[in-house]
């Protein structure tokens, strides 16, 4: 009988040995959302990629090869057009902010490939997401390579989104929010209160960019709707990037901007009025 307690354990141990060889699991712990898994796969992009999972629910993803800071996601690519209003003009961006961590793709990115941004400041309720992204999603390496949390370009902050937004004096050009626990939003962000708060952030005809998971039509579009209508109580404009367009009634990342500026934004469409295969 002594005997049966190592045994079961050796057992278990081999099985998360087996899994991890077999899946390429490189992290299993708990998180605030839940249990979080980051592993390698080759599903889902036909290539390998590491893949930050919580709660079931695929949050980010990295490259792991020299596109290390490219973004992996459709809609993290989406994020690119918070740059279009100064495309065709001689000024740039100098300041983001970028709402929930996650794996860090987008700071990544905005770091690597935006020289014209002075600042960016990220926020990330959970300590334990960013050490995981410091380890297993190139934060650290992003670090090495730019110097940018040491010449304060950037800067990064572990608390509430909404309540950092409160106590911050600043204004910014651009404003991305993708903050969720696991398949959650963050709905305060999303809500009336929250557009007005972003309103209130940016500069004159700055950008806010929120990622949105909804149906366009139908009875999962509820929440594509509160957001759009909440945000146009705020900006005098509302454009939207659907990664659904094909399936209009199920629930696909929708990239929402919010601006009060004069931009049209290529290929989106502008509230309330969806392409009329979304209809």
């Amino acid at each position: 009988m002594p005997l049966i307690a190592p045994v079961i354990i050796c057992a278990v141990f081999a099985l998360v040995a087996a899994l991890v060889w077999v899946k390429g699991i490189v992290f299993v712990g708990k998180t605030m959302a839940g249990l979080t898994v980051v592993h390698d796969d080759t599903r889902v992009m036909r290539e390998r990629i590491r893949v930050l999972e919580v709660a079931g629910t695929y949050q980010s993803a990295t490259y792991l090869d020299d596109r290390w800071a490219e973004p992996v996601f459709e809609y993290h690519r989406l994020f690119e057009h918070a740059f279009d209003p100064w495309a065709a003009t001689a000024a740039s961006p100098r300041s983001a902010a970028v709402l929930g961590g996650g794996g860090y793709a987008l700071p990544k990115h905005l770091v690597a490939h935006h020289g014209e941004l002075e600042r960016i400041d990220v926020v990330e309720i959970d300590p334990a997401i960013e050490r995981i992204a410091r380890k297993h999603f190139f934060l650290d390496h992003l670090e090495k390579t730019y110097h940018a949390e040491a010449n304060g370009r950037l800067n990064l902050h572990v608390a509430d989104a909404y309540e950092w937004l409160e106590s911050c004096d600043g204004r910014f050009d651009i404003i991305i929010n993708d903050c969720f626990l696991a398949l959650t939003p963050e709905f305060s962000l999303l809500a009336h209160d929250g557009a007005e708060l972003m309103h209130e952030h940016l500069n004159e005809n700055g950008v806010y960019l929120a990622n949105v998971v909804s149906a366009i039509s139908g009875p999962d579009s509820a929440t594509l709707a509160a957001t759009a209508e909440a945000l146009a109580a705020s900006f005098s404009h509302v454009w939207v990037y659907s990664c659904g367009l094909d399936e209009p009634l199920a629930s696909d990342n929708n990239v929402m901007i919010a601006t009060d500026g004069p931009h049209a934004f290529a290929g989106a469409w502008e509230w309330p009025n969806p392409p009329k295969e979304a209809r």
